[in-house]
């Protein structure tokens, strides 16, 4: 039996949507343009995984700039939107490079144009019907500019405040674009506040998922938590860190084409208590925990999920103890997170009750500690979206009313050098336990969509047992 070929399915990505992405990618560029009012131009990222290093290959399946992802689809880089919502003529411009033969030949189906096929292809696809060579680029937007009465173009860049200050992310292409617009404004006598930024009306759009959206990351979970229980499953035949990473991310990857939402982070023993542990080569001991955070994408949502366990298939008391601190924090924080809330309120929910169950049951008990840190390691939530890390990477938005369709990750953790004797035995271990969960924001609450993926002793004791 012939099979069909998905022709276009690597450059462009319907989200779920099927045949109703095209209008899903132009509702969300038309509720920019009535955003912003503006002339825009949005650069997607000018090289592939390997363009800046001679000879490497990084292979990523999905690496397009998450503003053009968003607002087209189009996971192919050297790629430009310009919108233009007082135009009479088109409001919105695709500029691509020239169809090249050789290139597809060595690496597969790529927009381009240069023929009426190519321009025809790009066109049926994206659903974008003006698309222009690359090259064009700057001479469009300079007549566009010029007509422009309100002499005005916007972009996208990474912006926000610290310590009161406003600063820029100056080291990726979206600096680099916006430094060569704010070069050609110069250059056309522009006024000097003619370059405006378009991240915050991109974000507040952005932000909140949609129900393609939300079935995409339900499905990265249910991936994500397939792999895990299998792995528990298997654990015991593992001897060292990458065996473990080998196995879950393999079967993920089994059932996802879109790649790992990050690099795995496998940790034993006390190298759980670095918090991005990376080089997941040592061997694994019978009397250790496990720091497993680890996640799958499907489409362009990911799935982020950590789960401690302990390598003999059976927690220790004081394991149990301070798993369940930890478990308590994480359940407070699900309880208190909706819309309205704030992800700064939520870190106060959790640390509180962490450093109250701390003091009260293992200290109570008899135990001592010392942690890596002061008061908190970490904060217990991030956004999560179109990356993986979502939002400004500054992290103003902590301090923001949540709106609902955000989604967060829901992540306590406990990191430090722990003692006690309980039951005529003495625990003397350096222990690092995170649990994680994915939330999305709703007005009277949230969905954790990481509910299907086991988290409790009991679960977990289950599945270790084979």
């Amino acid at each position: 039996m012939k099979t069909i070929k998905k022709t276009h399915s690597g450059i462009f990505r319907d989200g779920g949507a099927g045949a109703y992405a095209k209008r899903r990618y132009r509702d969300r560029r038309n509720k920019l343009m009535e955003k912003e009012n503006s002339l825009m131009v949005i650069t997607g990222v000018p090289y592939g995984p390997s363009g800046k290093t001679v000879w490497a290959y990084a292979h990523s399946p999905t690496y397009q700039e998450p503003s053009i992802m968003y607002l087209t689809g189009i996971n192919q880089n050297n790629v430009v939107l310009l919108l233009d919502p007082k135009s009479k003529v088109s409001t919105e411009i695709l500029f691509v490079g020239r169809k090249d033969r050789i290139m597809e030949f060595w690496e597969g189906v790529r927009f381009g144009v240069g023929d009426k096929e190519s321009l025809k292809e790009v066109q049926s696809v994206t659903g974008i019907k003006d698309v222009r060579d690359i090259e064009e680029l700057k001479d469009v937007i300079e007549e566009r500019f010029l007509k422009n009465k309100k002499r005005s173009l916007a972009t996208f860049w990474y912006e926000g405040l610290r310590k009161g200050k406003k600063i820029s992310i100056t080291s990726d292409h979206n600096y680099d674009f916006k430094q060569k617009l704010a070069g050609w404004l110069r250059k056309w006598r522009a006024p000097k506040d003619a370059l405006k930024n378009i991240m915050p009306n991109h974000f507040e759009l952005r932000l909140p998922l949609d129900k393609y959206d939300i079935a995409n990351a339900r499905k990265a979970q249910e991936i994500t938590g397939a792999g895990f229980k299998v792995m528990l499953k298997n654990f015991g035949s593992f001897k060292n860190e990458c065996q473990a990473q080998g196995f879950v991310e393999g079967r993920m990857l089994m059932n996802s084409p879109y790649g790992l939402s990050y690099p795995s982070i496998v940790a034993s023993g006390t190298n759980a208590t670095t918090l991005h542990y990376m080089k997941n080569d040592d061997p694994i001991a019978k009397g250790e925990m496990m720091l497993m955070d680890f996640g799958i994408r499907w489409m362009t949502m990911h799935a982020d999920i950590t789960r401690s366990f302990p390598v003999s298939g059976k927690f220790n008391p004081m394991q149990k103890m301070l798993y369940e601190i930890v478990l308590k924090g994480q359940l407070a924080v699900e309880k208190a997170a909706r819309a309205g809330v704030t992800i700064e309120e939520l870190n106060d929910v959790c640390w509180a009750v962490i450093n109250d169950g701390l003091e009260k049951k293992f200290v109570g008990a008899g135990g001592k500690y010392k942690l890596r840190y002061k008061d908190r390691p970490h904060g217990v939530s991030h956004l999560m979206g179109e990356q993986e890390h979502d939002g400004d990477p500054f992290r103003n938005y902590l301090k923001q009313p949540m709106k609902s369709g955000w989604m967060i990750s829901n992540e306590p953790g406990l990191y430090g050098k722990f003692k006690i004797r309980l039951d005529g035995k003495n625990y003397d271990e350096t222990i690092g336990i995170r649990i994680e969960d994915n939330l999305v924001i709703t007005q009277k609450g949230c969905m954790n969509l990481s509910s299907i993926i086991p988290k409790s002793v009991r679960e977990i004791e289950k599945l270790m047992k084979g």
